[in-house]
């Protein structure tokens, strides 16, 4: 048994969305290697788990895991009905009370207890954020995503596909003081002006979690709403659309007047050509200074994100 003289006075909260277990008995395993890890090191914390309409089978499991080890604090969070991941991990967060905050995307222990111990003391003694990340696991899509993203928004620091992070209460308290909503929270992470570190792991096994039709869903619109609302992607595509039409225009123009000069053109043909071309010039010109205005009133003012919860189950 330790001896609790020995143990980390810090308060640690971890917060875990348990609908992306690869199975009950991965999440089993996630508990009891999350929660032994925490006895081990910790003198107090907590674990959060939220329940974004998953399975029952899943909440009895932690239920069950509870009756038999109560020295450590487990709650789950009820969302109403389900609300996605930003929504039901913000829930969490906010919900945690520790001096540092783990939050765990993904329900799955395939990595080395130790790199815990890596991620905490990283963040107790460099910085206020570490993303940590499995670095075999580097889909297509994720790649061009987080490329768009780092290419064009102004965030600090470069975002990378990450399995879990932890928060100092600072950078939290920093967070809710910007008193903004959060779309996509890694994205505020890293801008919000503290420091920010991103570090890797060689996983001990592969993981079997497949996101499903509606987890694959949520990510393209998470995707597409975060290069609108965080990066310039928008701005740029309708700039070269209109250097596009620009070109059109001038080629259309040129095609016209040789036309004319050279007596060919059916009557009317010459000024409809010439009009087409300038009034398709000019309205794209406008949709993409609108465009510009709209990308500005984003970050300056977004939508307000809440999230709504059924109740909270203290175990």
């Amino acid at each position: 048994m330790n001896n609790k003289e020995n143990l980390d006075k810090n308060f640690i909260s971890a917060v875990i969305y348990m609908n992306t277990a690869d199975s009950l008995d991965g999440l089993k395993a996630f508990i009891e290697n999350l929660s032994s890890y925490m006895k081990e090191r910790f003198v107090k914390s907590e674990l959060i788990f939220v329940d974004d309409d998953s399975s029952d089978e899943y909440q009895e499991a932690i239920r069950e895991y509870k009756k038999s080890n109560s020295d450590i604090m487990m709650t789950i969070l009820h969302m109403s009905g389900r609300q996605g991941m930003e929504k039901s991990m913000n829930a969490g967060r906010d919900m945690a009370i520790g001096d540092f905050v783990f939050e765990f995307d993904e329900c799955d222990f395939n990595f080395p207890k130790e790199q815990l111990d890596i991620v905490y003391n990283t963040c107790l003694k460099e910085c206020d954020i570490v993303n940590c990340s499995d670095e075999k696991k580097n889909s297509a899509g994720s790649n061009t995503f987080y490329r768009l993203f780092n290419k064009y928004s102004n965030t600090e620091y470069k975002l990378e596909s990450d399995n879990f992070r932890i928060l100092s209460r600072r950078a939290i308290n920093r967070i809710q003081s910007l008193n903004r909503a959060i779309p996509y929270r890694k994205a505020l992470y890293s801008s919000c002006g503290l420091k920010l570190k991103n570090i890797s792991y060689t996983p001990v096994r592969n993981s079997d979690y497949k996101h499903n039709d509606i987890e694959k869903k949520e990510r393209r619109e998470l995707a597409v709403d975060s290069l609108i609302l965080f990066t310039q992607v928008g701005y740029k595509a309708a700039f070269i659309l209109s250097s596009v039409m620009a070109f059109v225009m001038v080629f259309s123009a040129i095609y016209a007047l040789i036309m004319y000069i050279k007596d060919i053109a059916i009557e009317g043909w010459t000024t409809t050509m010439l009009f087409l071309s300038f009034a398709f010039f000019g309205l794209f010109i406008i949709l993409t200074i609108i465009i510009k205005y709209l990308s500005l009133l984003l970050e300056l003012n977004f939508k307000k994100q809440r999230y709504m919860f059924e109740s909270v189950e203290k175990l």
